[in-house]
């Protein structure tokens, strides 16, 4: 008797040990789910920031706020792989902040509407430039202005994006190059047809990938085919033989009537 007793003892202190350790641990996971690091919110500018903790993959990120991997992987220009690291900051979305009315109090927190996940822009821009290599070194330098009439078109590699257009002219410290707005980040080929009177110095077609908010610049080079004061140096090339076959021709007529005054005075 004394045996079952003291055994029933033991299994009860076993059980309350196990109902300790549970109780702990789920308090626990309820304090990490209520940390408010853990629960995204917007910041001053309504962009909603979360901070990836330690041992996070973007599947839990999901499950947490709700936010789809993909929609994770674009608004923060990520690799499909989703690959995050912690400490980082992901952008989940962007909310609207209702100010403090003129009327209100110091005291009276701003109010904030529900969030709703509204994507950030994920566009580009690609500005494409024709300019005068007078040098034909392909670099733009100093004194190089912007050609008009380069024929440009920029496709995508997934054939969802193409557009076409045309370079402007001018001074580049005055004229804005010809851009294509609201470009879908990813990767294009950008391509130029050069004008009938040039011949291009750089090459005229060029890989390319964007990422949303960037502008990039695309540089194509095209020379005269005829340089200023080549024809003249042609011309010049073209006379030379002549005019020496011209004074030969009076050198050896001088030297003929020279002879022939000299036979007849002494034949005199």
């Amino acid at each position: 008797m004394k045996t079952i007793k003291k055994f029933s003892s033991i299994v009860l202190f076993v059980l309350l040990l196990a109902t300790i350790a549970f109780t702990a641990s789920t308090n626990t996971k309820l304090a990490k789910a209520q940390d408010p690091d853990q629960t995204p919110t917007p910041n001053e500018q309504g962009v909603v920031v979360y901070i990836v903790q330690a041992g996070e993959w973007c599947s839990q990120i999901q499950e947490r706020t709700g936010v789809p991997i993909s929609e994770i992987i674009r608004l923060n220009g990520l690799t499909e792989a989703c690959t995050i690291y912690e400490g980082q900051q992901l952008v989940l979305a962007r909310v609207e902040v209702t100010p403090l009315p003129p009327t209100a109090t110091a005291t009276t927190p701003p109010e904030l509407v529900t969030p709703t996940l509204t994507p950030m822009p994920g566009e580009a821009s690609i500005c494409v430039v024709l300019f005068h290599d007078l040098d034909g070194n392909g670099m733009r330098t100093e004194g190089e202005d912007f050609l008009y009439g380069g024929e440009v078109s920029i496709n995508d590699r997934l054939g969802e994006v193409s557009r076409t257009g045309t370079t402007v002219a001018g001074d580049p410290e005055i004229v804005t190059p010809f851009c294509f707005s609201d470009i879908p980040q990813g990767s294009y080929n950008i391509s130029v047809a050069i004008p009938d009177d040039f011949n291009p110095t750089t090459v005229t077609n060029y890989p390319l990938e964007v990422r949303a908010g960037e502008e990039a610049t695309i540089d194509f080079g095209a020379q005269l085919k005829t340089q200023p004061g080549a024809e003249v140096v042609a011309d010049t090339a073209n006379r030379v033989p002549v005019l020496a076959i011209v004074g030969l021709i009076i050198l050896l007529s001088g030297l003929g009537l020279g002879f022939y005054m000299w036979r007849s005075s002494r034949a005199a």
